[in-house]
């Protein structure tokens, strides 16, 4: 996939992408998040975009699969959250602007889904909407009990989005931290 980070191709993306005319401050950010994307994936020939929730239990799981891929492929591979793009400065981009830069440039998106809180049920509907996006897009869905399940999920991503990646077989699941361990091996060894 070529870097399409380009100053004028990442201007036009943005304008495409964004509802609205971007004002002066957000170029400004735009032109921070493209330093930060040379800096942190650019050069790579694998890389992986880790979603997932950030809240207290579930990012251990996110940051394990992050991990887990920046310390055990080599250096032809990166793993990266949307928050470490413009993480120390004030400026920032529109989130859903922000996710599709990303998600645009990025050869494998990795979600590791628990449940429907937080902003999982936003980047379900961005990661169904492109087709491009799903054909790189794996989910790794933890599972509960039947009666759980319909606790822990939404209809729409029970009958929406994990329809879809399972109809592709890009659906893991898993239910216990031994599975998630070995469900992040064997899916990071398959895309590599």
């Amino acid at each position: 996939m070529p870097d399409s980070s380009s100053e004028s191709d990442l201007k036009a993306r943005a304008k495409r992408h964004h509802y609205r005319a971007l004002t002066p401050e957000e170029y400004e950010g735009l032109n921070h998040f493209r330093a930060d994307w040379v800096d942190i994936a650019a050069e790579a020939d694998n890389r992986f975009f880790i979603l997932g929730s950030f809240a207290e239990g579930d990012v251990d799981r996110v940051n394990r699969l992050k991990e887990h891929i920046n310390r055990n492929t080599g250096d032809d591979a990166i793993a990266y959250r949307m928050d470490d793009f413009l993480p120390d400065t004030n400026l920032n981009l529109h989130p859903i602007l922000k996710f599709k830069l990303i998600a645009d440039d990025t050869h494998h998106i990795l979600g590791v889904c628990e449940h429907d809180q937080g902003g999982a049920l936003i980047e379900h509907g961005l990661l169904i909407e492109s087709r491009s996006y799903i054909d790189k897009t794996h989910i790794l869905k933890r599972t509960y009990s039947p009666e759980r399940e319909k606790k822990q999920y939404s209809w729409m991503q029970t009958f929406g989005v994990f329809e879809i990646f399972e109809y592709y077989n890009q659906l893991y699941e898993w239910e216990t931290a031994r599975e998630y361990e070995q469900q992040i091996e064997n899916l990071v060894e398959e895309l590599l």
